[in-house]
């Protein structure tokens, strides 16, 4: 039983262009690794830009399942997506990871996602419920404004919609072939979503604003390498973001992007307050010793410093924003603590 109309020919043809390779009518993401993930012949692209950009992928498909099924925490498969896809996350936040790394990732993530899909679909109404409301969402949904869908893509993803729903009708239909469904459902999904429309030109706006509050925020730093690893950091990930923003990357790229970017931001900005915290906190160990008033022991000096040499070392390691965060609030613990012991 159809329900869906399907596109004509000539529009199909152009929505496989849109969506890549097409196996049965359902958009299939290569393995990483395979010719599909050949690296870029721009000389500026990462060499591992195609196995990120799997990754990204996945952790989308990964993204939709969880939309899809009850999140019940105490599900071991919903919890092995949950870490895999955190485990993924804080791989990409690095521009450096290697390739293998994110390839065994996706690997992981990939494995996951099938067991999480075993464990949900066990007849055709999650299948059947969930491709019928993409259907209706995707038909008020088709333009060129941001946050619509291009038409081909849309055709695409209906032709994916259409073959699901022939399945799910079919009373010979077996579980595992829901599940075959669901898995190239959830994988259009993700690749409609990278479809997305959106405005470029507002989110490089977004990023200058960033770099140009970045910038201030530098001319008044120190010479120190601490602060100098962390504007690298941000810098490099602007670029990234800049060039794909320039390009022709899709939505998922571009999210990831800026992501990464809001996230050496914030880790700049909590860097350099604890470096100016720490300036402070030094001045504190000029403090008069003894033990008259106006004094403070011995014994808290001793306590403070080695506070201070524990948040600088945090600050040394080129820190994410949370640990540099807590390492803050220790020191100013430390620092609450090492003035009430001064002798009245």
């Amino acid at each position: 039983m159809n329900r869906f109309k399907l596109p004509g020919a000539h529009r199909w043809m152009a929505a496989a262009l849109a969506f890549g390779t097409l196996l049965g009518g359902a958009a299939v993401l290569p393995s990483p690794g395979t010719t599909a993930y050949a690296a870029s012949d721009d000389p500026a692209a990462n060499v591992n830009d195609a196995e990120r950009s799997a990754l990204i992928q996945m952790l989308a498909m990964c993204e939709w399942a969880s939309g899809d099924f009850y999140s019940d925490p105490a599900n071991a498969r919903y919890q092995a997506v949950k870490t895999a896809s955190d485990q993924a996350n804080i791989l990409l936040l690095n521009p450096d990871t290697s390739s293998t790394k994110l390839t065994t990732s996706y690997n992981l993530l990939n494995s996951a996602l099938d067991a999480y899909i075993t464990d949900y679909i066990r007849d055709a109404s999650i299948l059947e419920r969930q491709t019928f409301q993409m259907s209706r969402m995707l038909n008020a949904s088709v333009g060129t404004a941001p946050g619509t869908y291009p038409q081909e893509a849309a055709d695409a993803m209906f032709t994916v919609i259409n073959q699901a729903q022939t399945v799910a009708y079919d009373p010979n239909a077996t579980v595992q072939q829901f599940r075959e469904q669901y898995r190239k459902y959830v994988e259009g999904a993700a690749l409609l979503r990278n479809s997305t429309n959106f405005d470029r030109t507002a989110r490089l706006s977004e990023l200058n604003v960033q770099r140009q509050e970045i910038a201030a925020l530098s001319a008044n730093l120190p010479s120190d390498e601490n602060y100098t690893k962390l504007l690298a950091a941000f810098n490099k990930q602007a670029d990234q973001l800049e060039s794909l923003l320039n390009g022709s990357s899709g939505l998922l790229a571009v999210e990831s992007a800026a992501h990464c970017v809001q996230t050496s931001y914030d880790a700049l900005k909590e860097g350099i307050q604890l470096g100016n915290e720490l300036n402070q906190a030094r001045k504190l160990l000029d403090s008069p010793k003894g033990i008259r008033s106006g004094q403070y022991p011995s014994s808290s000096f001793g306590e403070l410093h080695k506070s201070i040499n524990k948040s600088a070392s945090v600050l040394s390691k080129g820190s994410t924003q949370p640990q540099l965060t807590a390492a803050r609030t220790s020191l100013a613990e430390a620092v609450v603590k090492f003035k009430s012991a001064l002798r009245p």
